[in-house]
């Protein structure tokens, strides 16, 4: 008997420097080399052409570079919809199983749409759906469009084998969402790269910045609708006299938005670059004092920022804009690794800064123990093992 495929559905791969696709990177090779024959259907091109051992890599519909137009998104994401699900109509047999990544959000329609051919399916959400895109501004609350898809993301959720999200605050509030008991499993995300261990002084990508001898805040990611870039740009304002530097990195929605602020302001103190390739990361994590996440207000429970692992991995302090009773919130002040500030507070962080730049000793403990709370809570290995056992 051959052995039965794994189905990894996810609309962004490699090439792509997206966080979903580096994670689904790791993760499609994690599975193979345990000899598990995975198959991944992605709508990511790859003008190289790379080959990834021991997979199998289909492209449908692919699509250059990533657009922040919602409705060519929507289409690319419809068009790669409707790919896969004649793929894997066509190639599928009973037996074969489905991973799908929850993007784009209907995705996972696949899953309740293949059951005829006796194909069992894993639903990863990376944010829930329809919270992220309320949130966001792109449906109401109260919408004949939000009430639907939480409808389809229920059908989607309850005819799973399990439905995997990435902590227990999203796991609570899915659940809440719907009457019935889902088969929801909490699998944390991982870090795909982490600095290089030495003096952040000593880093090249510091030294080439010119940023050596600055306390360096770096933001890293995504520059999303949910999240609070103005606290750490109005804080980097009330700093722009002190030896600190705001280095962000990356792009998004909020691309506009932050270049605005600076030029409006003036600021001297922000750097902004582009997406780093993945090779470079292990030299840019290490490039910063602190590294920031920040969301907006309300969306805690919805999405999971995967840079946290990376800062952690990185033997970094963590510095969090989010609601101080999140559970991130509560995980790096019961573990003394970062520092945590409500969203809008940005007197309050540019104090903390201040306090944490004159205490070196008290940075440098944060910082290992930023690292040993990621060698007990978190990794590749220890996602990449739930992983194998859910699909077995």
């Amino acid at each position: 008997m051959p052995r039965r495929k794994i189905w990894l559905i996810t609309e962004h791969f490699a090439p792509s420097h997206g966080a979903t696709a580096q994670l689904m990177g790791d993760l499609a090779l994690g599975l193979a080399a345990q000899g598990k024959r995975v198959v991944v259907l992605t709508a990511t091109a790859d003008p190289a052409n790379q080959v990834f051992s021991g997979l199998q890599l289909v492209r449908l519909g692919a699509a250059p570079g990533e657009t922040p137009q919602l409705l060519i998104k929507a289409w690319r994401g419809l068009r790669f919809f409707l790919l896969a699900f004649c793929w894997c109509s066509w190639f599928g047999r009973r037996g074969d199983k489905l991973l799908i990544a929850s993007n784009p959000p209907f995705i996972g329609l696949l899953g309740p749409l293949l059951q005829w051919r006796g194909i069992k399916y894993v639903f990863l959400f990376q944010d829930l759906f329809p919270h992220s895109a309320v949130l966001s501004g792109l449906l109401r609350a109260d919408g004949y469009l939000t009430k639907l898809f939480k409808l389809l993301m229920g059908w989607v959720c309850g005819g799973s084998y399990r439905t995997v999200v990435l902590s227990e605050a999203m796991a609570t509030a899915l659940q809440n969402d719907y009457r019935q008991r889902l088969p929801i499993q909490v699998i944390h995300n991982w870090a795909v790269e982490k600095a290089l261990p030495g003096s952040r002084t000593q880093n090249i990508f510091a030294q080439e910045l010119g940023v050596a001898d600055y306390f360096l805040v770096q933001y890293s990611g995504n520059f999303g609708r949910l999240h609070d870039l103005n606290t750490l740009l109005e804080a980097a304002l009330l700093l722009r006299e002190q030896p600190f530097r705001f280095l962000f990195i990356g792009g998004g929605a909020k691309q506009v938005e932050l270049e605005n602020f600076v030029q409006r302001q003036q600021l001297k103190n922000v750097m902004q670059l582009p997406y780093q390739a993945r090779n470079k990361l292990a030299i840019t994590l290490g490039a910063c004092d602190i590294a920031a996440i920040a969301l907006q207000p309300g969306v805690e429970a919805t999405v999971a920022p995967c840079k946290f692992y990376g800062i952690l991995a990185s033997g970094r302090p963590v510095l969090l804009v989010a609601n101080p009773n999140c559970d991130m919130a509560r995980l790096l002040i019961e573990n003394q690794c970062g520092l945590v500030v409500p969203p809008g507070d940005a007197n309050g962080l540019a104090q903390q800064l201040l306090v944490l730049q004159r205490d070196p000793e008290r940075l440098s403990a944060m910082a290992q123990r930023a690292l040993a709370l990621y060698k007990q809570r978190f990794g590749l290995e220890k996602s990449l093992q739930a992983y194998s056992a859910l699909l077995q």
